[in-house]
């Protein structure tokens, strides 16, 4: 019988749909023995109930985790696997890392409103994290932006449409999001006593 594994999961805890324990649920019910939640620059879906959840559905979870980096005006998705979760400087660096994403928040919805589109800054700053994603979702779904969401796309664009067309280097409202390079996202993830891959070739 095949083992079949998924080791690049988000959930609610960054810009999943699906709590940890639903993803277990999801796991078992597609038949996936092993997995490992890689939210973005957080393990807070990590605890004693998600293992032994896990554990009752015979689940085999790795900890794992997908760091957003910056280097030379290009964006890398670093993935560290099989790290200890109670690492002392790993969660600092996160905490630090997601509070760089509230301030990128700030700055990009700054720039957004200049170009006249409506941004829910303060719903958006009580997610667990901020991504540019969840940023999309909330301009995309404002019945208020459709008019000028018409003007720049020439149709209602999808989340990665406006990412791409908007929020990313060399568009209209970029904002360089501070944050660490590859090299310290590799590091970081060794000290803690795991490995890294690059997430996206």
């Amino acid at each position: 019988m095949k083992n079949i594994i998924d080791l690049h999961i988000h959930t609610n805890y960054s810009d999943g749909n699906l709590s940890p324990k639903q993803v277990i649920d999801k796991a078992l019910k597609n038949g996936i023995t092993l997995i490992s939640i890689t939210d973005h620059d957080t393990i807070d879906a990590y605890n004693d109930e998600l293992y032994n959840y896990a554990k009752s559905k015979n689940i085999t979870i790795i900890n794992g985790i997908e760091i957003s980096t910056y280097v030379d005006k290009i964006g890398f998705h670093i993935l560290g696997y099989g790290f200890d979760i109670n690492n002392k400087e790993l969660k600092e660096k996160l905490i630090e890392i997601r509070n760089y994403r509230y301030a990128y928040l700030e700055d990009v919805s700054c720039k957004l409103n200049e170009l006249g589109y409506f941004v829910n800054t303060g719903k958006l700053s009580k997610n667990k994290i901020v991504t540019k994603s969840h940023i999309a979702i909330d301009i995309i779904n404002n019945i208020k932006n459709e008019a000028l969401l018409l003007k720049h796309f020439n149709h209602i664009p999808n989340i990665g449409e406006f990412i791409e067309g908007m929020l990313n280097e060399e568009c209209p409202a970029f904002v360089k999001k501070k944050t660490i390079t590859p090299g310290e996202a590799v590091e970081l993830i060794k000290r803690a006593g795991g490995i890294a891959i690059l997430a996206h070739p």
